[in-house]
């Protein structure tokens, strides 16, 4: 909850207005989603809750019309976090006891994706920002791009147990 609770704060902090009235209506769906997921022990609200949060940190950034935003790597952070904890904390709810140190496992576990995801984003936005150039090698490398994940999914959808003919 407080990690969402957090999240929510700033796209509230910077509308203005009726943007803002809206925003705090948004996080306050979102919040009790989480509540009721946890509560009710109903896991599929814990993903509305996260697309609810993210989608107001979204609109305030298109309606603001802002550039790249720094914040956008803790927040995509925060949301991975937010998700896992929840689900994490149904799974100790059923009272399935693991081994002995498996929860300061999986507390690093979260704590890792965390960072993985603040990194990965911040390296993601640092990308974006030095390649905002138009120009026949920006296409070329968005097509490129575009043809590597479609090989990908090709590839994904093969399954690693079928055999190539």
């Amino acid at each position: 909850m407080a990690c969402l609770g957090a999240l929510v704060v700033l796209p509230i902090a910077r509308a203005s207005g009726s943007l803002q009235l809206v925003e705090i209506r948004l996080a306050a769906v979102g919040l009790v989603a989480l509540v009721t997921a946890l509560v009710l022990g109903w896991a599929p609200l814990i993903p509305v809750a996260i697309v609810i949060v993210g989608g107001e940190y979204a609109a305030q950034l298109a309606i603001d019309d802002s550039g790249l935003d720094s914040a956008t790597p803790a927040s995509a952070a925060g949301l991975l976090v937010t998700a896992e904890l929840a689900y994490w904390s149904l799974e100790e709810r059923d009272g399935a006891c693991g081994e002995e140190g498996t929860g300061l496992r999986l507390a690093a576990l979260v704590a890792g994706l965390g960072v993985a995801t603040l990194l990965v984003t911040s390296a993601l936005l640092a990308l974006v920002d030095a390649a905002r150039t138009t120009g026949l090698v920006i296409d070329l490398l968005g097509a490129a791009a575009a043809a590597a994940v479609l090989f990908a999914i090709v590839l994904a959808a093969r399954g690693p147990g079928r055999a190539r003919h």
